[in-house]
Formats: C-alpha cells, structure tokens, sequence
C-alpha cells in the first residue's frame, strides 16, 4: 500500500524539524499509542490500540529513525505484529520552508500489512490510513503550538 501527502505548519522549519523528532511530542501525537518508549537512539517500542471496521486489535511496534539530515529530511520505518495481522513499511519525510514561518512536511510511504487486517480491503484501509497520518498531523500542530508558546 503506498500512500503520500502533505502538510503545513505555520511554524519555521528547525521547530517543527525538533518537534518531530522529540519523543514526548510522537508520544502524543500518534493515535492509539498506550505506551512509547525509547529503547536506543532513534529507536522505540510503542503498544498502539488501532483497528480498522470491525478488526480492532493491540498492537506492539517498532520504529526507526533514520537517514537524517537535518533540518530537511528523514525516514522512518515501522514494524508492527497484533492479533489482527502485521504492518510493515517505510516512510521518507521531507521538511521544506517556502516562506518564513511556514513549513511543510512532503511525506510518501510503503507499507505491508497482512493477517485479518488486510482482508479488509486496500480501498478501506488506505482510507483509515490516510486518516489517521492526518490525525498524527493535527495532533502534531498543537505540540507545535505548545512549544512556541513554552518559549
């Protein structure tokens, strides 16, 4: 399943670069995270609770940070096993500043899913995908916010 988007943030780019590498701010910003930790530089385990139409599962999850250069890009992959099935993939995240105080992150991601979860169809799943990335986004905004105002 490949998915891509982006998104603006009314903050300069070294902020939201920052931001997004913090893990208190993924911490509450990924939807369904019950636990994040961090279990070496750039790498965490987290136990997520997410589920797609009736398949609704607990999660255990790995991600990786890397291929970081900042300000301006990095890669994350994730690596995930629940009852419901598995999630696998890979995801390139490019922070671009086209004006003062604005940045947008250009994102495009790979991903594998199988068990039950992936019976559910790539059309739904793709959906739910997409929905909650801009969740994550959204939840991220306000972390953004919050450190602005903090400083």
């Amino acid at each position: 399943m490949k998915l891509d988007g982006t998104y603006t943030f009314d903050a300069p780019r070294e902020v939201v670069w920052h931001t997004l590498q913090d893990p208190q701010a993924l911490r509450n910003s990924i939807p369904g995270v019950e636990e994040f930790n961090e279990i070496g530089p750039d790498e965490y385990q987290a136990r997520m609770k997410i589920g797609v139409a009736s398949i609704k599962g607990t999660y255990l999850a790995k991600i990786r940070v890397f291929d970081k250069q900042p300000p301006t890009h990095y890669k994350l992959g994730i690596d995930a096993n629940g009852t419901p099935g598995f999630v696998r993939g890979e995801g390139a995240f490019d922070l671009i500043e086209e004006q003062p105080g604005k940045t947008t992150v250009k994102w495009e991601a790979d991903a594998q899913v199988g068990g039950l979860v992936a019976g559910v169809g790539q059309r739904m799943l793709s959906g739910v995908a997409k929905m909650t990335v801009g969740q994550l986004w959204k939840a991220m905004a306000g972390q953004i916010k919050e450190k602005q105002a903090a400083s």
